[in-house]
């Protein structure tokens, strides 16, 4: 079985699946392959767009391959859940962890989001085997019960995040109790996701689409001018009252953007990575400065994002690309939910292959002034 997986996999690893997003054998063979570089993200990885990453290293042409992992509403918090649960095995292996600016300007938890990405599987094995300290998956089970509804069809798991995320001494014992059941889980829930793996791959014309590599030296400047030069205007659409209703000024954005549950939830996606061994590097989207600013937003406001992410990511050591020298680039964008055009995608791609390589990145990761933000400590709770 792992033969086959391991022959034929290659064929379909620039693919998005459910089946590979929701289990683990896909996923975990990526990062057994060192040509592989995992990324890991949300709408954006789905959304049809001129040089998307996994379509533009398809041939392997700078030596590697890109695995993207994500869907609509992914956020933080499931991607810590895929990638605790694949990447065990995976010490100093690259990953790329792609994250929005919009899940970071709502204050609720994104019930819907949460659910509809939810894997049982990889749950699982993220709290019954993964190799990660008791004190962060305290924490984590903690983030995950404000969803307590996905755990009702595995009573184990339920009573054992339930335990693991109380202080009390006889509500941590009876995770340890639930332990040995959640491990034979693991067990049968692997067996499923090889049977399903091999059933995707048994068709004959994967065989027929084994990928040729075709290195080249991409001319990244060429690339990016004749991208930029192929952009359609944005649709003028800023003046829709549902859209100009999301925020009524600074004031307002920046709240949003303080009290978020998210920041919490990629503290603990930082940590995860950290106690993996992985090696990650932090890619966000840029905010579209039009757009937000016929909202009464002004681009200093703006800015706070950015500054926040790269203050959460330096306490872990952790490398970002943020392009936040993009906001105020049409092309960078498809369009005003963020997705990135086939330019923005050539800039992403460009930074992949500086990451992979080991190169500095070229992109300004900082910004020149620190915004004022509201009084108050960050709220990550």
């Amino acid at each position: 079985m792992r033969r086959i997986e391991q022959q034929l996999l290659p064929v379909v690893t620039a693919e998005n699946s459910n089946l590979k997003d929701l289990g683990i054998v896909w996923q975990e063979e990526t990062f057994a392959r060192p040509d592989v570089l995992p990324l890991y993200g949300s709408s954006e990885l789905i959304k049809r767009a001129p040089n998307k990453a996994s379509q533009f290293f398809a041939s392997y042409p700078t030596g590697f391959v890109v695995s993207p992992v994500g869907r609509p509403s992914c956020t933080s918090l499931v991607l810590l859940e895929k990638l605790a649960a694949s990447a065990s095995q995976a010490k100093g292996h690259k990953v790329v962890l792609c994250v929005s600016p919009s899940w970071f300007v709502v204050k609720g938890a994104n019930h819907d989001g949460f659910g509809g990405n939810f894997s049982m599987m990889q749950a699982s094995e993220l709290f019954f085997s993964a190799p990660l300290s008791m004190q962060l998956k305290h924490a984590i089970a903690g983030r995950m019960l404000r969803y307590s509804e996905v755990f009702n069809k595995s009573p184990v798991l339920a009573v054992a995040v339930r335990g693991l995320a109380s202080d009390r001494l006889q509500d941590r014992l009876l995770y340890y109790a639930c332990m040995p059941f959640g491990r034979l889980q693991n067990v049968v829930y692997r067996l499923q996701d090889h049977f399903e793996v091999i059933d995707h791959l048994k068709d004959d014309r994967w065989l027929r689409h084994m990928p040729e590599r075709h290195e080249v030296n991409p001319d990244w400047d060429a690339l990016l001018a004749a991208s930029r030069q192929q952009w359609r205007p944005l649709p003028d659409d800023v003046n829709e009252p549902e859209r100009t209703k999301v925020f009524t000024g600074d004031g307002m954005f920046l709240q949003s953007l303080q009290h978020s549950y998210e920041w919490g939830d990629m503290e603990l996606l930082l940590r995860t990575a950290r106690e993996l061994g992985v090696d990650p590097l932090l890619l966000s989207i840029p905010i579209e400065y039009a757009h937000f600013e016929h909202m009464g937003v002004s681009a200093n406001a703006i800015d706070a994002y950015a500054w926040r992410l790269n203050e959460f990511a330096q306490r872990y050591q952790i490398p970002v690309v943020d392009f936040a020298d993009f906001g105020d680039d049409p092309r960078f964008f498809a369009d005003h939910f963020g997705h990135p055009s086939g330019a923005g995608w050539l800039y992403i791609d460009r930074a992949l292959d500086d990451f992979y390589h080991g190169r500095p990145s070229r992109q300004r990761t900082t910004l020149p002034s620190d915004p004022e933000m509201p009084p108050g400590e960050m709220d990550n709770r």
